[in-house]
């Protein structure tokens, strides 16, 4: 345990590190019409990432988001068993509601890795000689080229949603995303996309 705790304190660094390096856009998104602003619910932050530190370290940066805004917020990694071990939807809403939570907050990360062909660029050299009637020094240029080389990155997608649990038996979908980034390092989630959902989610009057 005391070694994964200090595997995602690093990772929380190094994503907080190279956050000036990623780019997240947000491609569209959509919030339930009737619904009001979230204010005094206790939202549990789930994000689904291939890798656990992923998982772990993408939750706690959402939860630090949501409680800077104010609200009561926490890792679903911390709070609950694997998601197996219930039995249905059901069961899963009904020990989320036990334990106090109005609301789910989900992102599903999920990744590609990317190539991009680099084309190398043309210039001159100038070479020199004599010529003409008059042996006037001539100028004469001649091409050459850089070699092209092939670019790897990592593009994420983001799917983000926000569920009322207590409503509609869990699924009254309350807000949705999709967004992308480019990120070499492959963390997840940024600090970036937590800005950008939730400063949406803030336009959009559901934070």
């Amino acid at each position: 345990m005391k070694k994964q705790n200090l595997a995602i304190a690093a990772l929380l660094f190094l994503a907080i590190l190279m956050n000036a390096c990623s780019s997240i856009q947000l491609m569209s998104s959509w919030r339930q019409e009737s619904v009001f602003r979230q204010t005094g619910k206790k939202i549990l932050v789930v994000v689904h990432a291939k890798r656990l530190t992923n998982k772990l370290v993408g939750e706690d940066m959402l939860v630090q988001s949501l409680r800077n805004l104010g609200y009561t917020a926490d890792p679903a990694g911390s709070r609950l068993r694997d998601t197996s071990s219930y039995k249905d939807e059901k069961s899963f809403n009904e020990a989320i509601i036990a334990m106090g939570y109005d609301a789910i907050l989900s992102v599903v990360c999920t990744g590609e890795q990317v190539t991009n062909y680099i084309p190398g660029t043309v210039y001159y050299v100038p070479f020199g000689g004599y010529g003409g009637y008059y042996h006037f020094h001539h100028y004469y240029y001649a091409p050459r080229e850089t070699p092209g080389y092939i670019e790897a990155d990592y593009r994420v997608f983001y799917e983000t949603a926000l569920y009322d649990i207590k409503k509609s038996g869990g699924n009254q979908l309350l807000y949705t995303s999709t967004s992308e980034s480019f990120d070499s390092n492959s963390l997840g989630i940024s600090a970036k996309f937590c800005k950008v959902i939730t400063q949406d989610m803030i336009k959009k009057g559901i934070l």
